[in-house]
């Protein structure tokens, strides 16, 4: 397998995004997850520092509105984050924007759609409108060339979806090009029984993968075995890019590479 690092914007050293991106290349990053937001707000600078550097901005943020709010000018104001994102990462050659669907609702204690039993309960409410708006996006994302990337999350900040095979069901709803997912070891090292299992079941699905121990530090600083997922994702084909989110123990500068170092020696 190809392994492509790149890391979440805020954990680059630099003071600035010239810098970071700077830092990177030197580091071996072929990209960064940007995280600004609103995307636009950044896209020139970011754009520029790509042109300069070859790192890749392959990742960016829409702001977590509630995209499943019960209000419809709320869920129309996260609804068009999302797509301006997804403009913007696809002029600048990403992937995909990543989409965690009801992250601001449990974390912000926003309002959830109703049970409507016995025509729907609230999962089932739910699953129904994130088709009904992922459907929506998924021309556009298929135009502009960039994904919306699901990303399931464990039980403790949002309640789906949770593990891969809840993306994997997202995915299908949609079945269409543009509406993918992503694998995050540290959010599966809670819900996913077996990381290899699940990352085959999801296959071609998954665009973005999220490295992190068990106490969400680095690879190689807890007693998460990386090993059977990364051979999965080799099994799978898997082209896109290996990005780290979680926190740093020392110096970035010594630590990243070493990261990086140890995730080579987990991978077949």
């Amino acid at each position: 397998m190809d392994l492509k690092f790149s890391i979440r914007e805020g954990m680059a050293p630099g003071a600035t995004i010239a810098e970071k991106f700077e830092n990177l290349a030197k580091m071996g990053f072929a990209g960064i997850e940007i995280t600004t937001t609103p995307a636009d707000s950044i896209a020139a600078e970011v754009m520029q520092a790509a042109k300069d550097t070859g790192v890749v901005p392959n990742i960016w943020s829409s702001e977590y509105l509630n995209i499943l709010d019960p209000r419809p000018d709320e869920r129309a104001r996260a609804v068009a984050s999302l797509r301006a994102a997804l403009t913007v990462c696809g002029e600048a050659g990403g992937v995909g924007v990543i989409s965690v669907p009801l992250i601001a609702t449990k974390m912000q204690n926003l309002p959830r759609v109703p049970d409507l039993s016995p025509f729907m309960s609230q999962a089932q409410l739910e699953r129904a409108l994130l088709k009904a708006i992922f459907t929506d996006l998924a021309d556009h994302c298929q135009r502009g060339g960039a994904d919306v990337i699901v990303e399931p999350l464990n039980r403790y900040e949002q309640w789906w979806p949770a593990t891969l095979y809840d993306g994997i069901d997202i995915c299908d709803d949609v079945a269409a090009p543009g509406i993918s997912m992503m694998a995050d070891f540290f959010h599966m090292n809670i819900e996913d029984a077996h990381f290899d299992e699940s990352i085959r079941a999801a296959g071609k699905r998954i665009k973005n993968v999220h490295l992190a121990d068990s106490q969400r530090q680095l690879p190689g600083y807890g007693h998460t075995d990386f090993r059977p997922g990364l051979a999965a994702l080799d099994e799978i084909g898997y082209e896109y890019y290996l990005g780290f989110e979680c926190a740093i123990p020392g110096d970035p500068f010594e630590d990243l590479p070493k990261a990086m170092d140890y995730i080579r020696s987990q991978a077949p």
